[in-house]
């Protein structure tokens, strides 16, 4: 019974994995908050750690059920070939991370682990479910392109804003507008999405917890103006960011195991979920302390300058971006999408370079390397994990 010590690996690995996501990743919803001299490095990953476990333990599920079972039909196999095939996709997903983090290129943790799926799929011939495949591989160039145009319309909107001062009503109303869609879409995610509440308790209790947050928003930030009211809304929006990141990002290190878990272990999928995801947040937290400056420094440096203005506009559109990207497709398809936070990230940071000085105002060579990277990561991942598959059967039997 080679089952339970295989999927005892699988664990370690989904932590390293875990660990990875921190470590490349927590770039993500920090570089911004960083970049624009708002918050120091250390208090960015405390506060990313937070929000990052609460949006995985919450709206974790979206996506993991998209990479255990909504990509491919893993269903028919028996769980010795089911455990070793996750075993291999997840790997497959670390080693390319693990170099790409070693290099300094925030890659794509969401592509990786679905190139370690589609990997499994071409070793073992898996159908794939082309449908929900189709989505996620759109949204690969989608969302990033999604995230820089925001970022760039959102950039001129805000310096058209913030060139004159403006009085206290106008300061609140814009902050009242920026959150308003945000919480909306978080809440009502929430309530129906999760909790499976109906229709009108969902819109009723989404419209409650909305006004509370948007109330305590406005009585935050209702004496700042100028560039102390854009960095308030900024710290907002990189709790927020955070959140979406471990609502979309949780399910690359645990989602593959779903299914092993529910056969070994014997669990059904919701407190499978949960333990997977606890087990996943505490991963992202060690990575982000370990390795997480190191990449949170390119990213937040080496791609273009930012200031709180710059960093409200690319920030809050990463949110958006991956918020809705997770939530919509779960309420309408039942499957969210995972969509790539690193790429979706730098997309918004060069949408505001872009807008704010033009080509020169970003760094082309530093783009150009995300750019390889990001375009080798499926392929790789894929063939890693087939060519690990193959190897581990032989050695199997």
């Amino acid at each position: 019974m080679l089952e339970l010590p295989l999927y005892g690996a699988s664990l370690a690995l989904a932590f390293y994995m875990a660990w990875g996501l921190g470590a490349n990743d927590a770039a993500n919803p920090c570089n911004c908050v960083v970049g624009a001299g708002v918050y120091p490095t250390r208090k960015a990953i405390y506060t990313f750690v937070l929000f990052a476990a609460l949006g995985g333990i919450l709206f974790g599920p979206f996506v993991m059920k998209t990479l255990d079972r909504g990509l491919i039909r893993r269903e028919q196999f028996e769980t010795m070939t089911l455990v070793l095939g996750s075993l291999c996709a997840a790997l497959a997903g670390c080693l390319w991370i693990t170099f790409s983090t070693w290099m300094g290129m925030p890659v794509s943790t969401t592509h990786s682990v679905m190139g370690g799926v589609l990997g499994f799929a071409l070793a073992t011939g898996a159908p794939v479910r082309w449908g929900t495949a189709r989505k996620a591989l759109l949204s690969i160039p989608l969302s990033p392109l999604v995230a820089m145009g925001l970022a760039a319309g959102l950039f001129f909107l805000l310096r058209k804003y913030f060139e004159r001062r403006r009085r206290v009503v106008s300061n609140l109303f814009l902050s009242f507008s920026l959150y308003l869609p945000l919480f909306l879409t978080l809440f009502f995610s929430l309530f129906f999405g999760i909790l499976k509440w109906g229709g009108e308790s969902s819109l009723l209790y989404t419209l409650l917890c909305s006004f509370l947050c948007l109330s305590a928003l406005l009585l935050w930030v209702r004496k700042a103006e100028g560039a102390e009211l854009s960095s308030k809304l900024l710290i907002l929006v990189h709790f927020l960011s955070a959140f979406a990141f471990g609502a979309n990002d949780m399910a690359n290190a645990t989602g593959v195991f779903i299914t092993p878990t529910e056969r070994v272990v014997g669990l059904p999928s919701p407190p499978a979920m949960l333990l997977l995801s606890v087990m996943g947040a505490v991963g992202i937290a060690l990575g982000a302390f370990t390795w997480g400056p190191k990449v949170i420094d390119t990213a937040a440096y080496r791609v273009t300058k930012l200031n709180p203005l710059t960093g409200l506009a690319a920030e809050y559109s990463q949110a958006f971006t991956v918020l809705v990207f997770t939530t919509v497709p779960a309420l309408l398809w039942k499957y969210g999408i995972p969509v790539s936070t690193s790429i979706s990230n730098i997309g918004t940071v060069v949408g505001v370079g872009i807008a704010s000085g033009g080509m020169g105002g970003v760094d082309r060579k530093t783009v150009a390397k995300i750019l390889l990277f990001w375009v080798l990561t499926i392929p790789c991942a894929a063939l890693l994990s087939a060519v690990l598959f193959r190897l581990a059967g032989v050695i199997t039997g």
